[in-house]
């Protein structure tokens, strides 16, 4: 009787995990700013400051972890959110893999607003005229 109730108990822990994610696909699924600000800054303003003379691919500075309000109609000026760092990175596993070279960070969720891949404000850009 024991052995049977152990030998079952195997058999259905075996099947769980033949049926959930890897660990590390399940992590980067879960993932949220703050974790990943843990070791990528400490907090958003500090990796703000990291990176407040990154330039674009045209060469043209941008800051590129800005707080995202998407609730907000200028996304920019509504609350201090701190967008999800997969928008723009590719997620790693933990720990990560000697091996492993990200991808580089894109700005395409940027541009989903700032569609003339450019960061004027939308009254200059020269877009939205009246």
């Amino acid at each position: 009787m024991r052995t049977t109730s152990i030998i079952t108990l195997a058999a259905a822990a075996a099947v769980l995990m033949m049926l959930s994610p890897a660990p590390e696909v399940q992590a980067a699924e879960t993932m949220k700013p703050e974790q990943c600000l843990m070791c990528h800054g400490g907090s958003f303003d500090a990796l703000r400051e990291q990176t407040k003379n990154w330039k674009d691919e045209f060469g043209s500075p941008v800051q590129p972890h800005q707080y995202l309000d998407p609730n907000a109609a200028n996304p920019h000026a509504g609350a201090k959110v701190v967008p999800e760092c997969t928008g723009c990175h590719q997620a790693h596993p933990i720990p990560v893999p000697k091996d492993f070279k990200p991808e580089p960070a894109s700005l395409s969720m940027c541009y989903g607003c700032h569609h003339m891949e450019n960061f004027q404000k939308c009254s200059d850009a020269g877009c939205h005229e009246k």
